[in-house]
């Protein structure tokens, strides 16, 4: 676990770098003005939709096909087939509804901006919206490398799709401008597929078509993952209210501490599943609850070191490689002066996803998902109380603080309650 863990972390630390170019340039490219704003506010929501998909399908998919391939090796690729025809199909009409809801969607999210505003975004969140079939598609095929321990096929994937981004956006920006952003979103997911097409004999067969177990499973997933991670939708949500360019320091420092503390603890979320799977599986629960003490506390203790490592180096980082071309050092400063408001929301992001794994292995997907919504209303609520009485900034970090570590208090109690239940 350990070893594929680091290889694991190897190569998201590697995304992450590359994601943290891609940052560079749009910045330096674009500025903190008004066209940067819109594309922020747009993407918001897709990004969303599709970081739910990556995280969720996998973990509601993976047991299920797991147990076919150990019980029914025989008719295991067909089981696999027909899931993602269908489920292909079913997200593909839900990016189409989607796209039809562009539009209300962007003037619920972002009335105070006006018009034009609107208008702007919930055209360019059109187009965005089908990424959601692609991203149903590439993650049945990682889950397929997956179930076989591979662990490193799909983010090295990722990988490369993060890198066609970048290059993307750079080689677009000159003839379509904001649009190269828009574009490359699409294109990065579509370059993924092609890295994780699994080799396998694809016979569909009614039989296996019965899509409500996986559904069953899947739908409290992606309510509580949703709900966790509509921190991003808090952010520009309140941070419209701000003047011109605040969108772009908001996202900025928000990507800067959840990239950092989610990297270094993702190769111990994606290797810590399917193995607290099998021991559940084999009635091995002393070293399943071993194994989860263990991994809480690794991934506690590199978020706090890394958090604070980046609120300390961030400023410099910020002066070096952000200042320049439309990037100005009025903007840095502004951005520098935005980093205390995320220190805390930065361990949150890198512990939250760590406390859930237990729970999902136990398939308890509905109790967390009451969690994470409870976690959602209780975090705009506080945030909007510190919003009126205090202003913008306060409520996006009180609100920010209260729905992630309310999800990692309620997890933990929930665990906990579970655990006295294996033991006895």
């Amino acid at each position: 676990m350990i070893k594929k863990g680091i290889w694991v972390t190897i190569i998201f630390g590697i995304s992450t770098l590359v994601q943290l170019i891609s940052q560079i340039v749009v910045t330096r490219l674009f500025g903190a003005n008004l066209n940067l704003d819109i594309f922020l506010a747009a993407v918001a929501l897709p990004t969303i939709i599709v970081t739910v998909i990556y995280g969720t399908l996998n973990e509601a998919f993976l047991p299920l096909y797991g147990e076919k391939r150990a019980k029914d090796a025989k008719n295991a690729d067909s089981y696999f087939a027909t899931h993602i025809l269908l489920l292909a199909f079913l997200s593909l009409i839900i990016a189409l509804i989607m796209t039809f809801l562009s539009k209300p969607i962007s003037t619920l999210l972002y009335g105070s901006r006006g018009g034009d505003f609107i208008n702007a975004v919930s055209t360019q969140m059109s187009y965005m919206f089908y990424s959601i079939p692609l991203s149903v598609i590439a993650t049945l095929f990682g889950t397929y490398f997956y179930v076989q321990k591979q662990f490193i096929r799909f983010p090295f994937a990722q990988l490369i799709g993060s890198i066609v981004n970048v290059l993307l956006i750079i080689s677009l920006y000159p003839l379509f401008g904001i649009w190269a952003l828009v574009i490359a979103f699409v294109i990065n997911i579509l370059v993924q597929i092609l890295f994780v097409v699994p080799h396998f004999t694809f016979s569909v067969n009614l039989k296996n078509s019965n899509l409500l177990p996986l559904l069953f499973v899947w739908i409290p997933l992606i309510i509580g993952s949703f709900a966790l991670r509509s921190d991003t939708l808090l952010i520009r949500s309140f941070g419209a209210g701000l003047p011109e360019g605040y969108l772009v320091y908001l996202n900025l420092i928000s990507k800067i501490f959840s990239l950092s503390a989610g990297v270094m603890t993702i190769g111990i979320q994606i290797v810590l599943l399917p193995h607290i799977v099998e021991y559940f599986s084999n009635k091995e629960h002393e070293k399943a609850i071993a194994t989860i003490n263990k991994a809480k506390l690794v991934a506690l203790g590199v978020s706090l070191i890394v958090t604070i490592c980046v609120a300390l180096i961030a400023p410099f980082v910020i002066q070096i490689l952000f200042v320049g071309n439309k990037f100005t050092q009025q903007d840095a400063n502004i951005t520098t002066s935005l980093l205390p408001l995320f220190i805390l929301p930065g361990i949150g992001w890198g512990i939250n996803s760590i406390f859930f794994q237990p729970l999902l292995a136990l398939r308890k997907q509905l109790p967390l998902a009451i969690i994470e919504v409870l976690s959602l209303t209780l975090g705009w609520l506080v945030g909007l109380i510190f919003k009126n009485q205090f202003g913008i900034l306060p409520g996006i970090t009180a609100g920010l603080i209260v729905l992630l570590f309310s999800g990692v208090i309620g997890s933990e109690l929930l665990w906990q309650y579970y655990k006295k239940r294996l033991t006895s």
